[in-house]
């Protein structure tokens, strides 16, 4: 429960951390339609967070994310009004009676407050009312209708389960009238989106067509004018002589009368030269030709002139003044002409065209509601008088109630009608049968009763081994007042045949059955007025001992264990069977029966992992360790997603260069809550879960990519060795992961180490060394770690194909004075080299195990004497000022 918990926290922190980020780019990024148009969907997505989280989360929520667009990104002031539509949408939430709908609240919301409060500010700003201000009033209310009926359609019809979030409405029924009315909305709402989308790309790019097609003309006239004048013109031009400047000058007038564009000319140091005569006011002022922050290049020397904003009230404000600017310098002098293409008259006829549409859009979502509303009346009026008539149909019927049948036109309502009708006659002949049948059912009833008692004496005992079975047992502890008090004390003894599992599956069922009789009759030997025994299920026992003290209690356990020390002997084959005990005393280690059981059962488990026959006694510590690791282990997927995992770097030594020749990558895990766990503590968990598979190919992905950067920051080139899991050899996934961080990293194979345990071969052995060959094929080094700890023997050691082995520190340790470690290390580097494999000994913490190591041949080194595991730029720092001479010179 704790597990499931914790699970819907995370989740749905995740999802409300997801919902926040995709309101901020909503609202970071609207969806842009033309000319500073823009729909924005941020309400869409602070709505359904109000849903899930409430009003309090939701406004939260909508400050943070309205704050963060005003102050943070600039966006004009009114965006405030967006952030009062979800207040007045969470408040509107307590008014049921009074609005009925959310998008009926919202439609209030625009039309009382929000397009008047927006038709103010323009008007104070502007001193007038233009097509623009009702294109983007029409604009505010359909863009917050649309959000408003989509994050209502989305809340209705997706299933609960998608959202991990205990909603108390979540089995509440759908309303056809409802569904209905949000089809025929979208319907009508998404279609005209996509239309908007597609209408609005095209006319951006017609609009920047046009305006490049002007410049280009304009410009290339002016260059062909220019063309025909005498070299003498020109070269008084290019010295601003006055007549040469007065002609370009009526040049320029000429090409720019009766247009809507403008034209000027200026100097290499970008001084004014002549304009037309339309260029005198500051708007069209030289430094406004000059690029701004704002302005984008839309294609070659064209570019969108956006001036700076003067006003936060309103949006849109910079467009009314925005143009294209098309610059070129003049062949025939070093002038720039610069030809403006104001963006007002275009505004204009495509705002009258936006208008219009969005005034379609309303309409016709106003004819949606109504004909959903004509529709619903006819369609649901009949399925409501016949849900009336049909509750409490069977009593109805039992009390034989006239009924009225409701008429309909529609055909399967009118199916539905005849239906209930004939099932409500089917119902009247069921009850005259049932009257008759009672009267056998009570003669019956009787014989069931008598023959319930012999089954309940059949149900209190094993069929297979005659012992009393579970429920047996749980109700023998009920009698011993478990419930009441502590008076009764008492020691449950769990047992658990060993290496059961592996007898049932390899000689049959059928001599796992005679087996588990033969133990039970040697358990039952054992029972007397203190102790009881009982078989719950397979091959799980539990022995009951009122006991007078604690070493009682140690005999009695340590009788059962003996009670298996001979073989049985089944169909002329010999089984060694043992048994493991974990024994919880009442009420001392609970005061229930499944908190008795659970710590019985937890005894146990260790019981096993110390050996056979061996009982153990349920304490504490068990359990609050077994809650750590349950806890570390729930915490590895949060860990590696959170970035908690990091790796550190131990270098290795050339014995014969005294360079660094490589590197091997030490997972570490700073956790949160108890700090730095060891890895030979999680690797383990990780290793069980499963999330080692992820957690390695993560180490194996940061490893290559620090390498990469190394050798792009310039240090020397070496390889990073890097552990791997048994695991990734059985499930037929290592080649693709491998190769798949390889060009993610563009990181050279030679420079990948891959170190494997001797573990990797106990199973399918031939198709571990088929995986090491591919990846040894791809230029990847394969490293044997931890040689001599494992189970490999050496038959198996020349098949496989690796290029080094690593000597176990156990080895080292203590080497030189060791006469037995000596001449296994002295053993193991001779064959090694025999075989032509590179030799690394880990663990070297003095000068005299390298020297002795030196003696020997070693052909790497690792340990603490030469440095201890270190973050990646300590490591840089390390490599740079290392000095091998100092350790091997």
């Amino acid at each position: 429960m704790m597990t499931i918990r914790r699970h819907f926290s995370y989740t749905t922190g995740i999802i409300f951390l997801a919902g926040l980020g995709l309101a901020l780019l909503s609202e970071y990024h609207p969806l842009h339609l033309i000319f500073g148009i823009s729909l924005v969907f941020t309400n869409l997505v602070l709505l359904l967070l109000t849903r899930l989280y409430g009003a309090g989360w939701g406004l939260f929520t909508a400050t943070l994310v309205y704050a963060a667009s005003i102050f943070v990104w600039g966006n004009p002031l009114f965006q405030g009004v967006l952030w009062l539509e979800i207040v007045f949408l969470c408040l509107s939430t307590h008014w049921g009676k009074r609005i009925r709908t959310t998008i009926g609240a919202d439609f209030i919301f625009w039309a009382a407050a929000g397009i008047p409060l927006f038709l103010l500010l323009y008007y104070l700003s502007y001193r007038s009312l233009s097509i623009e201000t009702w294109l983007i009033a029409a604009i505010y209310i359909s863009n917050g209708l649309f959000n408003v009926l989509v994050a209502d359609a989305i809340w209705e019809y997706l299933p609960s389960k998608y959202f991990y979030i205990h909603r108390a409405d979540r089995d509440k029924p759908i309303y056809l009238n409802k569904l209905l009315y949000h089809i025929l909305f979208l319907a009508i709402a998404l279609p005209f989106v996509f239309y908007l989308l597609m209408n609005s790309r095209n006319t951006y790019d017609s609009v920047r067509y046009n305006s490049l097609q002007v410049a280009l003309h304009t410009s290339s006239s002016i260059s062909s004018e220019l063309d025909r004048w005498n070299p003498d013109d020109i070269r008084r031009l290019e010295h601003a002589g006055k007549g040469s400047l007065e002609e370009l000058q009526r040049v320029i007038e000429f090409f720019s009368a009766n247009r809507s564009y403008h034209i000027i000319v200026l100097d290499p140091r970008h001084e004014r030269i002549v304009a037309d005569s339309g260029n005198d006011s500051p708007q069209h002022s030289v430094t406004k030709l000059l690029p701004l922050p704002t302005n984008s290049v839309i294609q070659g020397d064209l570019y969108l002139h956006m001036p700076e904003k003067r006003l936060r009230w309103l949006p849109n404000q910079e467009w009314q003044e925005a143009s294209y600017i098309y610059g070129t310098t003049l062949k025939q002098v070093p002038f720039i002409l610069y030809v403006m293409v104001p963006l007002q008259p275009y505004q204009e006829q495509i705002y009258s065209q936006y208008l219009t549409q969005f005034i379609y859009l309303l309409v016709f979502m106003i004819a949606a509601a109504v004909a959903s509303r004509w529709v619903t009346r006819r369609l649901v009026r009949g399925l409501s008088e016949l849900a009336d008539i049909t509750t409490g149909l069977p009593s109805k019927v039992y009390h034989l109630r006239s009924l009225e049948w409701p008429e309909s036109r529609i055909y399967e309502i009118r199916s539905l009608t005849v239906n209930f009708r004939q099932m409500t006659n089917k119902l009247l002949s069921m009850f005259q049968e049932s009257l008759t049948s009672n009267q056998l059912l009570q003669e019956q009833t009787f014989q069931l009763q008598q023959s319930e008692k012999k089954l309940q004496e059949l149900a209190y005992y094993d069929g297979l081994t005659g012992l009393p079975n579970r429920l047996h047992f749980t109700e023998y502890i009920g009698s011993l007042g478990i419930h009441y008090g502590p008076e009764h004390s008492f020691a449950v003894m769990f047992a658990d045949l060993n290496r059961f599992k592996q007898i049932n599956d390899t000689l049959g069922h059928e001599t796992g059955d005679i087996l588990l009789q033969k133990v039970a009759s040697r358990f039952s030997l054992l029972v007397s007025d203190q102790l009881r025994v009982f078989r719950l299920s397979g091959d799980e026992f539990v022995f009951v001992y009122h006991f007078n003290d604690t070493a009682s209690v140690q005999q009695a356990a340590q009788a059962i264990c003996d009670a298996l020390n001979e073989p049985v002997t089944i169909n002329d084959v010999v089984l060694y069977v043992s048994v493991s005990i974990g024994i919880s005393i009442y009420p001392y280690d609970g005061d229930n029966l499944d908190l008795i059981m659970r710590n019985a059962d937890i005894a146990m488990y260790v019981a096993k992992e110390q050996g056979d026959s061996i009982y153990h006694f349920y304490d504490q510590m068990i359990e609050n360790q077994r809650s750590e690791n349950m806890k570390l282990e729930n915490s590895l997927r949060s860990a590696l997603l959170t970035g908690q995992f990091s790796l550190n770097y131990q270098p290795k030594i050339d014995a014969h260069t005294g360079r660094i020749s490589g590197a091997e990558a030490l997972i570490r895990w700073l956790h949160p809550e108890y700090g730095f766990v060891p890895p030979d503590k999680f690797i383990p968990l990780a290793e069980t879960s499963g999330i080692i598979m992820d957690i390695d190919e993560w180490v194996v992905t940061e490893a290559c990519r620090q390498n990469k950067v190394w050798q792009e920051q310039g240090l020397p080139r070496f390889p990073i060795a890097v552990n791997l899991s048994a695991r990734h050899f059985y499930q037929g996934n290592l080649i693709g992961m491998i190769s798949r961080v390889l060009k993610k990293t563009r990181l050279d194979p030679r420079d990948l180490i891959l170190e494997i345990t001797e573990g990797s071969l106990i199973k399918s052995a031939e198709y571990v060394i088929k995986v090491m060959a591919d990846l040894r094929a791809m230029g990847i080094t394969i490293s044997l770690d931890d040689f001599g700890t494992g189970y490999s023997s050496l038959s198996q050691l020349q098949r496989l194909p690796i290029h080094e082995m690593k000597l176990d520190r156990s080895f080292i340790q203590g080497l030189a004075h060791d006469p037995k470690k000596s001449a296994i290390v002295r053993a193991v580097i001779e064959l090694g080299h025999h075989m032509e494999l590179n030799i690394v000994a880990e663990g070297i913490e003095s000068q005299e195990e390298l020297h002795y190591l030196r003696n020997l041949k070693c052909d790497q080194f690792q340990g603490y004497l030469f440095s201890g595991p270190l973050r990646e730029k300590e490591f840089a720092r390390f490599v740079k000022q290392w000095n091998g001479s100092k350790w091997l010179g």
